[in-house]
């Protein structure tokens, strides 16, 4: 442990200022300089958390003083304390961290029935009834397995019941009727452990050849598998989404694939329906067919007649990209830019998407930035 020679304290003291700091100083404070950031007490200095303006994804992630912001994703200034009476505006006291932060009801422990009787950053665990802490977020795709980001931006856990493995939460497979975990994947290679069965499906690892090798429609079929004229497969549809701003305006990116937004059908890729205002692939499927020879020879997916195509410029559908000779609806990025001239002043087109280069989290606060956190060197 860090410990900075108590000579030097003074210097420090005056450079950081602030009422909060006297009032505290001969308790507890923090400072940050270019080796990090510290807390200090009357035995000395160690090392803490992140500052204000860091990412973050729990309270604890930051610097006593500080807390995560659950809507923002970074570290934000509040307060030290050593109750509740120490701070204001509704905050409370984490006298563990000496930090004020958000909250005056719902931290861990408060008794609950749901997940919105608790404060951002905490749930409301099903059998104890209690509030207990959990990471923050953007989207799903910044939980783990099982857990879903919800409105408050706080990883919880997701549905248990399901009637097809899009039910459940990345990371976790439908298996008769229940949503079963397994873990988050980007290839088969990482569900290697689960078993030489298991394959990756829309960043889930499933288990692979365990349901009927017939079938009529996607729903007949092992979790996680489509039925494409008659027989059970992997998806073709296109995934690499991460954030929604890769999916188009209103967009939603879910389990790797975007949503884009739609008023109806007419607006979707083929064999998927509008619900919600995204288009979705049709959980209940179609009703046109069951193999190929009920399409004239082009490839029946989930009761679908899907189009044959050499290039995308074949399929009739404008919601349709080619993959692998047939057209399907195309859930893969939208880029919004392919080059930096694309972009504007001081932006890059990174990914297909306009970002701005970044040392912390402060410099993307400011418009046009491209984004509220600095990941990589990048706003996002």
């Amino acid at each position: 442990m860090q410990r900075i020679l108590m000579a030097a304290l003074p210097l420090l003291v005056i450079a950081m200022g602030g009422c909060d700091f006297f009032k505290h100083k001969e308790k507890f404070y923090t400072y940050c300089d270019s080796t990090g950031c510290y807390t200090c007490d009357s035995r000395g200095c160690s090392a803490t958390g992140a500052p204000t303006g860091s990412t973050c994804r729990a309270n604890t992630d930051c610097a006593s003083g500080c807390y995560c912001d659950t809507a923002a994703g970074v570290c934000s200034e509040a307060g030290f304390c050593s109750s509740n009476a120490d701070c204001t505006g509704g905050m409370t006291c984490d006298t563990a961290r000496h930090s004020c932060q958000p909250g005056a009801t719902g931290g861990n422990g408060t008794t609950c029935q749901k997940d919105t009787d608790c404060a951002g950053g905490f749930f409301c665990h099903p059998t104890t009834h209690q509030c207990v802490p959990s990471w923050q977020c953007q989207s799903n795709a910044d939980c783990g397995a099982g857990m879903v980001c919800d409105a408050r931006h706080t990883c919880v856990p997701g549905p248990t019941t399901c009637g097809t493995t899009t039910d459940c939460a990345t990371g976790c497979y439908c298996s008769n009727g229940t949503c079963t975990e397994t873990g988050v994947c980007k290839t088969t290679a990482d569900c290697a452990h689960f078993g030489p069965n298991y394959t990756c499906v829309n960043n889930t690892c499933v288990p692979g050849n365990t349901g009927p090798a017939t079938c009529k429609l996607d729903k007949d079929c092992a979790a996680g598998l489509t039925c494409v004229n008659g027989q059970c497969q992997n998806p073709t549809n296109p995934t690499g989404c991460t954030t929604n701003s890769e999916c188009g305006a209103g967009g939603l990116c879910v389990n790797g694939q975007c949503q884009n937004a739609c008023t109806d059908a007419s607006t979707c890729g083929t064999g998927q329906i509008c619900a919600g205002g995204h288009c979705t692939n049709d959980p209940n499927g179609g009703t046109q067919c069951t193999t190929a020879a009920d399409c004239s020879g082009k490839p029946c997916i989930n009761g679908v007649c899907h189009g044959t195509c050499t290039t995308t410029s074949d399929c009739t559908n404008p919601g349709d990209v080619c993959v692998g000779g047939t057209c399907v609806a195309n859930t893969g990025r939208t880029p919004s830019c392919h080059n930096n001239a694309e972009c504007g002043a001081g932006l890059e087109c990174v990914n297909a998407q306009c970002r701005a280069h970044c040392f912390n989290s402060n410099d993307c606060q400011m418009c046009g930035a491209g984004g509220n956190s600095c990941v990589m060197g990048y706003c996002q």
